[in-house]
C-alpha cells in the first residue's frame, strides 16, 4: 500500500462516520491526515479548534510547531500564522471584537450545561441563553463545515494520486523485473545515484553543488550506456545509414535500436525525443554545476535527470523485451 492509498483510506473512514461520531472525533482526524498530507495551514487551524481555554503559552507554541511541515518558518508570517489569523476571524462576535476562544469541547459542554439547568428549573436569562447558544452552535457548524469541506477534498486529491501511483507503481515494478533479468548491475548503480543526490540534498542550499552531484550525473550516463551495451552491443559495421555503431558511440547504437526494436513511426520518434532531451539536460546539469550553481537547483534539475534515466532505461528494456529475436551482432570490437 502506498502513502496515497493509506491517506485516502483515512478520509474515507472519516467521511464514512462523519455523521455517526462526535465533531471532536471528525476534527482529531482530520488533523492527522493534514499533517500526514504536509497540510500545514489546516493542521495548525483545526488543531486550534481543539485547544482549551490557557495553558501555557510556549507549550501552546511548541504544540502548534508539531504540526508544521516545516517548523522552521514559525513566526514568518507563514502557513501557521495564517492559520491562526483565520481562527481569530472566525471567532470574532460582537462590535468590539471579542473572540470565543473555547474549545470545541468546551462549547458543547455548555450547551448540555444549559439544557441541564433548565431541566433543573434554574431560571436562565432568555436572550443571555439565546446568545450563548447561537453563538455556541454558529463555531461548531462552521469548524464542521470546513472539516468536511476538506475531508472532501483531500478524498478527491489522493484519489488522483493514489490512481497515479498505481500506475508508475506498477511500471516501476516490471522495469526493476527487467533490470534484474537483463542488467542486474544496473539496479546498484540505480541505488548509487539516489545515495550520492540524497548526499547532495544534506548540503546546505546556499552552497555550491558538491563533487557528489557531478558523480550522480556520471552515473546516469553509465547506465544509460550499460542498457545501450546490452540490447545492442558495439559493432564494426556501421547502420545502413552510415552512423558509426562502435563502443563509443551509444547514442547512435541507442537511435539504431529504436529503429530496428519499434514498427511504429511515431513511436519511433517519441522514443528519440525522449532519449535526446534527456542527453540536453545531462549538459545543462553539467554546465551548472561547473559553474558552481547552488546545490538545491543543481539538486533538483540531477534529480528529474535520474528520474527520466530511469524511464528512458525502462522504455528501452521494454522494447528489447518484446522484441522478436534478431541474430546476434559483431562484438569483436569490444
Amino acid at each position: 500500500m502506498t502513502s496515497s492509498d493509506y491517506i485516502l483510506g483515512l478520509v474515507r473512514k472519516a467521511l464514512d462516520r462523519f455523521d455517526e461520531e462526535p465533531l471532536e472525533v471528525s476534527v482529531r482526524r482530520a488533523i492527522r491526515i493534514a499533517n500526514l498530507a504536509g497540510d500545514t495551514k489546516y493542521a495548525v487551524r483545526l488543531a486550534l479548534d481543539l485547544r482549551p481555554i490557557g495553558g501555557d503559552r510556549e507549550t501552546n507554541g511548541e504544540t502548534s510547531r508539531m504540526l508544521m511541515a516545516d517548523p522552521s518558518t514559525w513566526g514568518q508570517g507563514g502557513l501557521a500564522e495564517e492559520a491562526h489569523h483565520a481562527w481569530v476571524n472566525d471567532r470574532k462576535h460582537g462590535d468590539e471584537e471579542l473572540i470565543t476562544s473555547h474549545s470545541l469541547a468546551e462549547l458543547e459542554f455548555w450547551i448540555k450545561e444549559i439544557d441541564e439547568l433548565k431541566k433543573e428549573g434554574k431560571a436562565l436569562g432568555y436572550n443571555h441563553d439565546l446568545t450563548m447558544r447561537e453563538r455556541a452552535t454558529r463555531l461548531l457548524a462552521r469548524t464542521r463545515h470546513i472539516t468536511f469541506a476538506l475531508l472532501c477534498s483531500w478524498e478527491r486529491r489522493f484519489g488522483y494520486t493514489s490512481i497515479n501511483d498505481s500506475i508508475f507503481g506498477g511500471y516501476r515494478t516490471k522495469v526493476d523485473k527487467l533490470l534484474s533479468e537483463g542488467a542486474p548491475e544496473l539496479l546498484q548503480q540505480f541505488n548509487a545515484v539516489y545515495r550520492r543526490l540524497q548526499e547532495a540534498a544534506e548540503t546546505a542550499p546556499a552552497q555550491s553543488a558538491t563533487e557528489e552531484l557531478s558523480q550522480a550525473i556520471t552515473t546516469c550516463r553509465r547506465i544509460l550506456k550499460a542498457v545501450v551495451d546490452h540490447v545492442l552491443p558495439p559493432q564494426e559495421q556501421p547502420s545502413t545509414s552510415g552512423h558509426n555503431l562502435d563502443d563509443a558511440h551509444h547514442r547512435n547504437r541507442l537511435i539504431e535500436f529504436t529503429k530496428q526494436a519499434v514498427e511504429s513511426r511515431s513511436a519511433n520518434k517519441l522514443t528519440e525525443a525522449m532519449v535526446a532531451g534527456l542527453y540536453d539536460r545531462f549538459v545543462a546539469v553539467d554546465t551548472m554545476t561547473n559553474k558552481g550553481v547552488h546545490a538545491a537547483l543543481a539538486f533538483e534539475t540531477s534529480n528529474l535527470c535520474a528520474l527520466n534515466t530511469y524511464i528512458v532505461c525502462g522504455e528501452i528494456l521494454s522494447l528489447h523485451h518484446l522484441r522478436p529475436s534478431v541474430p546476434t551482432p559483431d562484438r569483436s570490437c569490444t
